[in-house]
């Protein structure tokens, strides 16, 4: 393989540019499974302002984007929401989001209160929804990014892990005694020393003997002590910072998804010891940028970010993904600086827009679909190319799919496949999203959907070009010999 690599750092951003003088060859080992696929994996953020969530249009398009997780009521909203009370806010109830939770069959992740609310109040909704309804939601998560100064909290230190913590105890135990079966999570963060501003407190790691002052730190020696285990951490993940945003750096930005896997883990050993082995790790927010979303959210670029974040997070032991989020709103006044790619002169963090029109990471969502669903097995799908990444699934039918994401804003890259232990019909289904059916959007002319082609050619080793900045799926059926 011979590629010319280059980094520059241009106004702190990496641009990488890559020049191909042959082929990527990938390797794809279809007995070499990394793991199994949780349905939570592919889930989206819904929100009480969303005007349109109870119309039938809104269970017509989770359907057809494959969503099997789903998450109310909202993000920091969660901590001024007081479920059973009456609001003007309020444009989708808890009701109604159950209504099209269940009508769906998603797997649901409920934020209670912790800004504002009580133990009380969140035991007395998990009692309305699984006890007096039926609805059967098992996850549950305090509160929502408790460590950030941004988030609504009465309580006295705010924004404290210590008192988050401890309050957090109390939650865990009124809640479960509503349900036992619940699953309940604890807000979470990467790294021993982030988000330290709001304390005054720091704990000795065993393993490193270095003191650290970070939330995540502080939280688990507090819960621990307090003799308290919760069921998951919660993470939320944006990578880039509002006004600069780079698309270079965004298509290269889901590569850390493995170290932060890691980071949460060893945190979890160090500061909860055996008794952190079964907590899972969940993302139930993720985006391109952490707040003020510019062109960028609504651009092809995004929707790339979006595939390439799912291809790599399903490599590690996270156990959701929940994208932020369904419907969000416009915004004209960010940053939709021209250097960047897309023609929407607007941010939106939403799938959709009113209650059809739909963004490229709408598209992005429904061609996951066709590429792995709840149960099946991830393998692994080698390759020394930063701007192809590719991803593969062996799915419950037995037949193989190929994930592949040109990160390329202007040239075609060829792939050489390589398949061992499988052996493929030669005819092959291939679902692609890129330029065309963005430039279809922008002038009205062609569809915007997904593409979808027959492709001859497929065997043990097959090649296969990829348009520049564009998602697809190879679905290959195994051999009628074999």
């Amino acid at each position: 393989m011979n590629w010319f690599i280059r980094i520059f750092f241009v106004f702190g951003c990496a641009t990488i540019v890559v020049a191909q003088t042959d082929a990527v060859h990938v390797e794809v080992d279809a007995r070499q499974t990394i793991r199994i696929v949780d349905a939570r994996l592919f889930g989206v953020n819904t929100a009480i302002w969303d005007s349109h969530f109870s119309s039938d249009e809104t269970a017509d398009n989770l359907r057809e984007m494959g969503i099997q997780a789903l998450r109310f009521p909202g993000g920091s909203t969660s901590d001024e929401y007081h479920w059973s009370a009456i609001s003007k806010r309020r444009e989708a109830s808890f009701d109604q989001f159950a209504h099209v939770a269940t009508n769906i069959g998603a797997q649901v992740f409920i934020t209670v209160n912790y800004g504002s609310g009580t133990p009380d109040e969140a035991a007395a909704w998990v009692r309305y929804s699984n006890v007096t309804n039926h609805y059967g939601f098992k996850y549950w998560e305090i509160g929502n990014e408790n460590y950030g100064g941004w988030e609504h909290d009465e309580n006295s230190p705010q924004h404290d892990p210590v008192t988050y913590a401890t309050r957090a105890g109390d939650f865990l135990r009124q809640m479960k005694a509503a349900d036992p079966d619940i699953k309940i999570g604890v807000v979470a963060e990467a790294g021993e020393d982030r988000y330290n501003s709001h304390t005054n407190h720091s704990v000795l790691n065993p393993r490193s003997g270095i003191k650290h002052s970070g939330w995540t730190p502080i939280v688990l020696s507090t819960l621990k002590n307090l003799g308290d285990t919760p069921d998951f951490l919660i993470y939320h993940r944006y990578p880039q910072n509002h006004g600069k945003e780079n698309d270079t750096s965004l298509l290269q930005s889901a590569a850390t998804w493995p170290d932060e896997a890691a980071d949460l883990r060893q945190q979890l050993k160090d500061y909860f010891g055996d008794a952190g082995a079964n907590v899972e790790l969940v993302c139930t927010e993720n985006n391109s940028v952490s707040d003020r979303p510019g062109k960028q959210t609504t651009s092809l670029v995004n929707a790339l970010y979006l595939a390439d974040s799912f291809g790599q997070i399903a490599q590690t032991e996270f156990n959701a993904l929940v994208w932020w989020d369904l419907r969000n709103g416009r915004n004209t006044n960010n940053n939709n600086d021209p250097s960047l790619y897309g023609w929407g002169q607007y941010g939106d963090y939403g799938l959709l827009s009113g209650p059809t029109n739909r963004y490229p990471t709408f598209y992005a969502e429904k061609l996951l679909k066709k590429f792995a669903r709840g149960g099946d097995r991830i393998l692994r799908a080698n390759n020394d190319n930063p701007l192809l990444a590719t991803y593969a699934a062996r799915r419950a039918d037995g037949s193989l799919a190929l994930l592949v994401i040109n990160k390329n804003p202007a040239n075609s890259l060829t792939a050489d496949f390589s398949l061992a232990n499988f052996s493929p019909s030669t005819n092959a289904t291939v679902f692609s999203y890129g330029i065309p059916q963005d430039e279809a959007a922008r002038t009205g002319i062609g569809s915007p959907d997904i593409a979808q082609e027959q492709f001859t050619e497929a065997a043990t080793n097959f090649s296969r070009v990829f348009q520049p900045y564009s998602v697809t799926v190879i679905l290959l059926s195994p051999s009628a010999n074999k």
